[in-house]
């Protein structure tokens, strides 16, 4: 059975608005239509997760506006047990721009998602095992707190830090905690700016590669993710030092050649690159839950294929490079579909419809 995936979600209720183009500074302009759906970043990765086939445990909370909200993320099968509605707080909101080739512009009112807390994280850990996932992203209180109680219980942690902020260093965000780390090209740039100091504001291709490598070496992560939009996606997974045909950490040029004693003894990083699922630009109608749905099936695939590996044992979940590369491919044509849809949650698709896209590279 796989390992439960604890997702301690942002819920939001999105207010969609169709507009000619993202309003500017001083500019009022008239929308074409509006939508009200549900939404969220930790409730659109939590409906992937489940829609991927995972066993989605979902810890949230909501104003008594939001009850709507919690029975559509019910209906995809996770749990939603730990979903609470306040009396005292209304649900999240997310005001959301569409302009006509599916670009988006969010601003946020926090709601609910800002009431959880260190106790509410202890609650939520109760019932979990060794080798479960925790999913988190940026949108809620007590992302700090619910890391480290996770580690203590002996999760496994995926955290998508979105959306970004200024302090993630300075705030002292156990960053360091985490063994999955999804990023898009400029959180990754913010992070290694505060880490370093450097300003790397501009960065393309091999670059971000050596700038995710960067910031394993820092923090110590098992696996980084790296989104780039329409270039796919790249992945980092440290291997400890058995393998000679990988790269250490810390040498100076891929390829460069470590003898089997030196390499046993060092870490190594594996790079895998994913291109972009085949979405024509004319196909793409929404790209609001685009990077939800990726990190929703990637945690998802990823505890599938732990369960199957005859490398993990007990609690000792293991990560391959082939088990990121399966994770990041149906990832990918998940949030391929998601883009060719209207709405946040709406969007997300059902496994066999990614699965149907795989084999046949057509959109369902």
């Amino acid at each position: 059975m796989p390992p439960k995936i604890i997702s301690i979600a942002s819920i939001n209720i999105d207010e969609v608005y169709r507009v000619p183009h993202i309003v500017r500074p001083g500019e009022t302009i008239s929308s074409t239509s509006r939508q009200q759906n549900a939404g969220g970043k930790g409730a659109n990765a939590s409906v992937a997760a489940a829609r991927a086939g995972g066993r989605v445990h979902v810890v949230g909370r909501v104003g008594h506006d939001g009850l709507w909200v919690r029975d559509l993320i019910a209906q995809t099968g996770a749990n939603v047990d730990q979903i609470i509605a306040l009396d005292n707080l209304a649900t999240g909101r997310a005001i959301i721009q569409v302009d006509p080739t599916g670009e988006n512009s969010i601003f946020l009112f926090p709601g609910a998602n800002y009431s959880f807390n260190a106790k509410d994280a202890h609650k939520a850990f109760a019932q979990c095992n060794e080798g479960d996932w925790l999913l988190l992203t940026n949108e809620t209180t007590g992302v700090a707190d619910a890391i480290v109680q996770a580690r203590k219980c002996g999760l496994q942690i995926l955290w998508n830090p979105a959306p970004m902020t200024s302090d993630m260093v300075a705030s002292k965000k156990p960053i360091d905690l985490v063994d999955v780390l999804v990023l898009n090209e400029s959180e990754l740039l913010e992070l290694v700016r505060q880490f370093d100091g450097i300003d790397v504001s501009k960065s393309e291709g091999d670059r971000y590669v050596r700038i995710a490598q960067r910031l394993m070496s820092i923090l110590g992560s098992r696996v980084i993710i790296v989104t780039l939009g329409r270039d796919g996606s790249i992945g980092l997974v440290r291997r400890r030092g058995n393998n000679t045909h990988e790269i250490p950490i810390g040498s100076n040029a891929a390829g460069q050649e470590e003898t089997a004693q030196s390499a046993a003894h060092q870490d190594s990083i594996v790079e895998l690159r994913m291109e972009c699922a085949p979405v024509e630009k004319d196909q793409i109608k929404d790209t609001t839950a685009a990077g939800d749905t990726w990190v929703g099936y990637f945690v998802a695939e990823l505890a599938q294929l732990q369960s199957e590996s005859p490398e993990s044992v007990g609690s000792l979940a293991t990560i391959t490079p082939a088990m990121v590369e399966h994770a990041m491919r149906f990832a990918t044509y998940a949030s391929g579909v998601a883009v060719s849809r209207f709405g946040a949650l709406p969007s997300i698709p059902l496994r066999a419809e990614v699965e149907s896209f795989i084999k046949s590279n057509i959109l369902p």
